[in-house]
């Protein structure tokens, strides 16, 4: 007998005495099981929300949105997952109710995924160990254990390169059509600056000007 059954006899035998106390116990526990994080999910109990993507196929409800908001994958589909040398495994997302919508996720076993930008039709490298992870519509760079190590503070950020990364605040992503590779578009206005690998300002931030290359000291 489980312990909410348990709660419910009680609460039956003395309901005369103590009623309401019994309802404020049991919706307790409610809660605080509720509360407690879970990285796999299981299909019987939990109503996926999103399609996993692969280049042979797409495998239909795999994953669904946790307590924290973000996916958690279906057991099922987490064996399925090749992890690399460094134990990290990709996923692509789609939306189970708009297909338009999609995001690229690195995961490690016991962790929850973690969102990373699109480069070359695939999730973002990672250059200088460090790849670029949106969180709450800003970016920052997480390392090869997922960790954030430098916080989503950037509306426009670029991969890392020689040990620095191009970034800006207050800029717009113009989305280009006719890539195929790379980049698949750029960032206008707002203030640049760089950045190096423990998030410090190496290059003071600037206004962008229109027509004029990027030049830091």
């Amino acid at each position: 007998m489980d312990c909410f059954a348990a709660l419910a006899m009680t609460a039956g035998t003395n309901a005369r005495i103590m009623p309401n106390f019994f309802k404020i116990v049991a919706l307790s526990a409610l809660l605080v099981l509720s509360s407690r994080p879970v990285i796999a999910i299981d299909q019987s109990t939990v109503a996926p929300a999103f399609d996993c993507w692969e280049p042979e196929r797409t495998f239909k409800k795999c994953a669904a949105t946790g307590a924290d908001g973000r996916p958690r994958l279906t057991r099922s589909y987490l064996t399925r997952l090749r992890y690399d040398r460094d134990g990290l495994a990709s996923v692509l997302l789609w939306d189970g109710i708009d297909p338009r919508k999609f995001q690229w996720f690195y995961v490690r076993r016991g962790v929850a995924p973690v969102p990373v930008e699109s480069m070359d039709n695939g999730p973002d490298y990672f250059e200088d160990g460090l790849a670029r992870s949106r969180v709450g519509g800003k970016i920052g760079y997480v390392d090869r254990k997922l960790n954030l190590v430098i916080p989503a503070t950037y509306d426009g950020a670029y991969p890392f390169k020689d040990g620095v990364a191009v970034v800006c605040t207050a800029c717009t992503y113009v989305s280009d059509s006719t890539a195929s590779e790379g980049e698949r578009g750029w960032y206008e206005g707002g203030q640049w600056g760089r950045i190096d690998r423990k998030g410090r300002v190496v290059s003071p931030f600037r206004p962008w000007e229109k027509g004029k290359p990027l030049e830091f000291d």
